[in-house]
C-alpha cells in the first residue's frame, strides 16, 4: 500500500531543504503527498529544537496531529537533541523517530516497515537526491554542523562539528535545480557559511564556491545567508560586485560590547565588527545589510544595552532580527550567573525593534521612485488582487515583500518594478 503523506516543516530553512529532499524521494518511490493533514494517512514532522520556544512548538504540533488520529513520524533536531529513547518514553504514541542524519530512511521504513541502513552520523544529502521545490527560489545547504562553540548555541550538540559538502556536488545540484526545475534564485545556507570547506583541508572555501556558482549561466541571483564578520575579506567583497550576487548580506553580530561578545565566545570583537561594517558602508554602499542580535544575555548591563542601541542607530541595518536570550541546557551559558530578568530582557527587545522600525522607515522612504528588479512569484498570500515578489535585498520569510499595485505578468519571473510607496517593512510598486 502506498500511503498519502503530509510533510510538516518547522524551524529554519535547513529543515526546509531536508523536507524537500524527503518529499522528492517519496514521490520518486510512488507515494502521494498532500498539504492537508486531514487527508493524510501519515504525517512526517520535521522539528526544530534550537531554543525552548522551538521545542514547545514541536511538542505542541506533534500532540495536535496525534489527536487527529494520524500515524505520526517525527524527525529533525528534536530527535537529535534529546534522543529516540527519551522521546519514545515522552511520546509513546509516535510511530517512529528519525534524527537529522537519517531522515531519508523514512522512505525505506514506509516501503518495507523497517530500515536496514547504518547511516553515518555525518550524512548530508547530495545532488543525487530528488528534491521537490515549490518556490521561486531554492535553498542549497552547503554544510551541516558547526565547529564553533558559541556559549548560547545548541547546534554542535545537535548536529556535531562542521561537515562540508563536496564543492562539485553543490555545483551539480545547482545546475540540476536551475535547469530542470527552472529556479533562478539560489540561496546558500548552513550554520555558518563562512566556515564552508575548513574541514575538507583541500583549499576549498566559501569564496571559491561562490566564484564557481556565479559562473553558472542558468541562475540569475545568488544570495548568501549566515556569513559572520570574521569570514568577510576583500576577496569575498569583490565577489559581491558580480551582477548575479544579490546586494544583500545577512551577517549576524549578536552584540557589540566586547565583554558580552567574549562571554558569548564569539570570534569577532567590537573593533573587527566595526572595521568590516565601515568598509562595506564606504566601499560597497549598494549592499543592504541584515543582522541578528541577542538581548538579555547573562550579565548584560543597562550601559551595555544602550551601547547596542547606539550601534544599530549608527550602522542602520536595513533588516534586523532580535532574540531574547534563551538559556539552553547543554550550553555553557546555561550555567552563567547574573541572569537578566525576563521582563527586562523583553523590554530591551521591544526597544531594539522599535528603533529598527524607525531605521527601516527612513531607509524605505529613500527607495520610493527607484526601480528594482523583483522576483515575482505570483499572487499575494493575502489577496489575489495583488502580485507579490522580492527584491535583491529581501530574503524569503525573514524580510519584507514587494506588492505590485499596477501591472501584469505572463508568468512568474524577474521584472523591473518602480517603488511607489511602503508600509513598515513591505514595499509597493508598479511594473515598468
Amino acid at each position: 500500500m502506498k500511503y498519502k503523506i503530509a510533510v510538516v516543516k518547522l524551524g529554519c530553512p535547513k529543515n526546509e531543504v531536508d523536507a524537500e529532499v524527503l518529499c522528492g524521494e517519496l514521490i520518486k518511490n510512488g507515494f502521494c503527498l498532500t498539504s492537508v493533514i486531514d487527508d493524510a494517512d501519515i504525517a512526517v514532522i520535521f522539528t526544530c529544537s534550537f531554543i525552548k520556544d522551538a521545542v514547545s512548538e514541536a511538542i505542541d504540533t506533534i500532540l495536535e496531529i496525534l489527536q487527529m488520529q494520524k500515524r505520526v513520524i517525527v524527525t529533525g533536531c528534536l530527535v537529535s537533541r534529546y534522543g529516540e529513547k527519551t522521546l519514545e518514553k515522552l511520546l509513546p504514541e509516535v510511530e517512529r523517530f528519525f534524527g537529522t542524519y537519517n531522515f531519508t530512511d523514512i522512505v525505506e521504513y514506509l516501503r518495507f516497515g523497517k530500515t536496514t541502513s547504518n547511516v553515518s552520523s555525518k550524512f548530508i544529502y547530495s545532488s543525487e537526491n530528488e528534491r521537490s521545490i515549490n518556490f521561486e527560489y531554492a535553498y542549497v545547504k552547503i554544510s551541516e554542523g558547526c565547529s564553533n562553540r558559541c556559549s548560547f548555541c545548541t547546534i554542535p550538540t545537535i548536529k556535531g562539528n562542521l561537515f562540508s559538502r563536496d564543492m562539485k556536488d553543490i555545483i551539480e545540484e545547482i545546475k540540476i535545480i536551475s535547469c530542470e526545475q527552472n529556479i533562478k534564485e539560489i540561496i546558500l545556507i548552513s550554520q555558518n557559511t563562512g566556515d564552508y570547506g575548513k574541514d575538507l583541508k583541500n583549499g576549498t572555501n566559501i569564496n571559491k564556491l561562490i566564484e564557481n556558482i556565479l559562473n553558472i549561466n542558468e541562475i540569475n541571483w545568488l544570495r548568501v545567508m549566515y556569513i559572520y564578520p570574521d569570514a568577510i575579506n576583500d576577496e569575498f567583497l569583490e565577489l559581491t560586485k558580480h551582477e548575479k550576487f544579490c546586494n544583500y548580506l545577512e551577517m549576524p553580530v549578536q552584540h557589540i560590547d566586547n565583554e558580552i561578545l567574549k562571554s558569548m565566545n564569539r570570534k569577532s570583537g567590537e573593533k573587527s565588527i566595526r572595521k568590516i561594517l565601515d568598509k562595506i558602508k564606504s566601499e560597497y554602499p549598494d549592499i543592504f545589510l541584515r543582522t541578528s542580535l541577542i538581548v538579555g544575555f547573562p550579565g548584560e548591563t543597562e550601559k551595555q544595552f544602550e551601547k547596542l542601541v547606539d550601534f544599530i542607530k549608527e550602522y542602520r541595518f536595513y533588516n534586523l532580527g532580535c532574540f531574547v536570550f534563551s538559556p539552553e541546557e547543554g550550553t555553557k551559558a546555561f550555567d552563567y550567573d547574573s541572569c537578566v530578568p525576563e521582563n527586562v530582557a523583553k523590554e530591551r527587545f521591544d526597544i531594539i525593534m522599535e528603533e529598527q522600525k524607525q531605521v527601516a522607515f527612513e531607509i524605505n522612504s529613500t527607495l520610493t521612485g527607484k526601480v528594482f528588479k523583483v522576483n515575482i512569484s505570483g499572487y499575494s498570500d493575502e489577496t489575489d488582487l495583488l502580485l507579490q515578489g522580492r527584491t535583491e535585498f529581501q530574503a524569503p520569510d525573514i524580510d519584507g515583500k514587494v506588492y505590485i499595485t499596477e501591472g501584469f505578468i505572463e508568468s512568474p519571473g524577474f521584472y523591473n518594478v518602480k517603488i511607489s510607496d511602503f508600509k513598515e517593512y513591505d514595499l509597493l510598486g508598479k511594473i515598468v
